[in-house]
């Protein structure tokens, strides 16, 4: 039986302050070799992810901007990824892969934010919003980071700005409207459709590796709000602790909690799946 292990990034594989993968790092090549694939998944943007990837030396598949699109490398599966693996979402070609998009377009989601937040006169600035320099000083993020964070295709996070009280929750509704929803990340508020999702997207991967292999296990990883539904779909899901040892909230009854942060935790459950 294939096992296949979804990620997220930011506090799981990533350290939540300095984005570092050195706790995980020596571990990877050894899932690698014994044919198991880490995917991403996570609220970064492709070419975000795509850093990460160079880096972790990863090939696979990975699931963008809270589940707004999934990116099969070119040749990944031995079947082609065309709009017959797939009849709800669109499929398109771009660079070296096939993506399935379950999101809206930035344009749409930018255009929505802008009416929502004139209608309910509430101060809230995303990517789109702010210059190089704002962005880094808000996120911490050095010059090469915060670009690659900006650019953005389906979703569009709000750095800055009044996110609690009733002109939120206002502004949230009138998103509903027009078929967006707004989802904590852990340190920002997401705006993205409402039918991106990571438990959606992870579903529609997990069918593609069972056509490829037959009988898979999948195992998912995560440590706040927006990783719930990862966490939900999966047959083996945890929930590493955020920094001060505390877990995100869920009533989900199978997601299994892991007693230490972020990676540490991350790197406990990984080699616990290298020793079976």
């Amino acid at each position: 039986m294939e096992r296949v292990i979804f990620t997220d990034l930011d506090g799981t594989l990533l350290d939540f302050q300095d984005y570092s993968y050195s706790t995980v790092h020596p571990v990877l090549p050894k899932l690698e070799a014994l044919g198991i694939p880490v995917v991403f998944c996570s609220s970064k943007t492709r070419v975000e992810q795509e850093f990460y990837r160079q880096a972790l030396n990863n090939q696979n598949p990975f699931i963008t901007e809270n589940g707004s699109a999934i990116f099969i490398p070119n040749g990944y599966f031995s079947f082609i990824i065309d709009q017959s693996a797939n009849s709800e979402y669109p499929v398109d070609q771009q660079e070296n892969y096939s993506v399935i998009r379950l999101g809206e377009t930035y344009s749409y989601v930018r255009s929505k934010i802008q009416t929502a937040r004139e209608q309910v006169s509430i101060d809230l600035w995303g990517y789109g919003d702010l210059s190089l320099k704002e962005i880094k000083e808000i996120t911490g993020l050095d010059s090469g980071f915060a670009q690659r964070a900006s650019s953005r295709d389906y979703s569009e996070t709000l750095l800055k700005g009044n996110k609690i009280g009733q002109p939120f929750k206002d502004f949230k509704a009138l998103l509903a409207e027009s078929g967006l929803s707004c989802v904590s990340g852990g340190k920002f508020h997401t705006v993205m459709g409402a039918k991106s999702d990571k438990g959606k997207a992870v579903k529609l991967l997990t069918a593609l590796y069972q056509r490829e292999f037959g009988t898979v296990e999948t195992i998912g990883l995560g440590d706040s709000a927006n990783d719930i539904p990862l966490l939900a779909v999966v047959d083996r899901g945890y929930l590493v602790q955020k920094p001060g040892g505390k877990w995100s909230e869920t009533t989900e009854p199978n997601i299994t909690k892991i007693d230490k942060v972020g990676p540490e935790g991350w790197i406990d459950v990984a080699k616990s799946i290298i020793s079976v």
